[in-house]
């Protein structure tokens, strides 16, 4: 990258200078880089980084203490310091992207992308970006009701919110929009009141449904920039007709959820990773005893939908939200896409579960996908 001898580079907070002598330390994200500077010149440029001053004033500024330091050793310098992520520009501002009620509400979330950002970014597009998306979520239960929290808390400013259920006392170990006295009263409603009150200014369209088929889906899809899936009845079914929905509008899906000790989520991003049924036909040619059960169509579900444990609802709810700020601001790829992640209770152990490619002959994504049945139209059929 160029760096324009007017740009004002700031150190970022994110990267303190420290050290002494002839070495000097920045610090940052757990990490620590170490710069010779036997003759002080790498502090004292550092120092003058400080927001007020061009890449030319900077240098004129260091001239007299370092005459030896040339106008281009300094752009040199500012452009590695940009490579490494330690510099804003002073000059982005909010102006145009957001209001100042904006900037004030979500100032840590617009820190947070500033540490992410480079010369050439503005941080508060990050969180003009949040506001502008349009994101449809399936469910307002245990995982729906943080994921919906959640996403008025980040900035998410517009939601179809889709739940056809009622509060029953059983929901209230995790689902945190309801109170003892709903038990009996429809979710959606309340869960939309709610989050409407601690964000009044989320566009929220609350849809009243229970999803039945793919069509369904489609519908309340329209016109969304992600979709979060945490719908879960019917299990098999309700993740063939999203995935298929998905597939047909090129919506990326973000779903998970958990299997009683550990959570589990995925990302699938049309014409790029695999989809659900790609993933279920490489288990098939793979896994004997996976495809048995799928076969079977039983709603078999090991640990059941019995078990609910609210730290793993609360983890899987942060690794949502997180694909979705992912594939919405660009500011680092998907963790999940197109690999089952799992998460354990046990340990906490983070890794990666299982993992499937893009089938050139998937009946779902594929480019033939109008010929051939699925496997999941033999799960559904009589």
């Amino acid at each position: 990258m160029t760096v324009s001898a007017r740009t004002r580079p700031q150190l970022k907070h994110t990267a303190p200078v420290f050290g002494s002598g002839e070495q000097v330390l920045i610090g940052g994200f757990g990490d620590v880089t170490e710069i010779a500077d036997p003759t002080g010149a790498v502090r004292a440029l550092l120092h003058l980084l400080d927001g007020t001053r061009t890449v030319e004033r900077v240098h004129t500024d260091l001239a007299p203490a370092f005459p030896d330091v040339t106008f281009d050793d300094v752009a040199g310098a500012v452009r590695q310091f940009d490579e490494a992520g330690f510099l804003l520009d002073a000059d982005a501002g909010p102006g145009g992207l957001l209001a100042e009620h904006e900037v004030r509400r979500w100032e840590r979330n617009i820190n947070f992308f500033g540490s992410y950002a480079r010369l050439a970014d503005n941080k508060y597009d990050q969180q003009r970006k949040l506001r502008d998306c349009r994101v449809t979520l399936l469910g307002l239960g245990g995982l729906g009701s943080h994921v919906l929290l959640d996403m008025a808390a980040m900035g998410i400013g517009h939601v179809t919110a889709v739940e056809f259920d009622r509060v029953e006392l059983s929901n209230l170990n995790r689902q945190i929009l309801y109170r003892e006295g709903d038990v009996g009263r429809e979710k959606l409603g309340l869960a939309v009141e709610r989050v409407r009150q601690f964000n009044p200014h989320i566009d929220i369209d609350p849809v009243n449904l229970r999803i039945t088929s793919t069509e369904d889906v489609l519908g309340v899809i329209e016109g969304a920039d992600v979709v979060i899936s945490v719908a879960d009845r019917p299990k098999m079914e309700i993740a063939n007709w999203v995935n298929e929905a998905c597939v047909a509008r090129g919506v990326p899906l973000v779903t998970g959820g958990l299997e009683t000790q550990r959570a589990v989520y995925f990302t699938m991003i049309p014409g790029t990773t695999g989809c659900v049924e790609c993933w279920r036909r490489q288990v098939f040619a793979t896994d004997d005893v996976s495809r048995e059960l799928l076969e079977e169509k039983r709603e078999r579900q090991i640990g059941g939908d019995n078990a609910a444990f609210c730290p793993l609802v609360t983890m899987t709810t942060g690794f949502l939200i997180g694909e979705l700020t992912r594939l919405v601001t660009g500011i680092a790829p998907p963790v999940a896409a197109g690999r089952l992640m799992e998460l354990r209770f046990a340990d906490y152990a983070m890794g990666e579960s299982e993992t499937w490619k893009r089938l050139d002959d998937c009946p779902v994504c594929g480019p033939d996908r109008d010929k051939k049945p699925s496997a999941a139209d033999a799960l559904t059929a009589n």
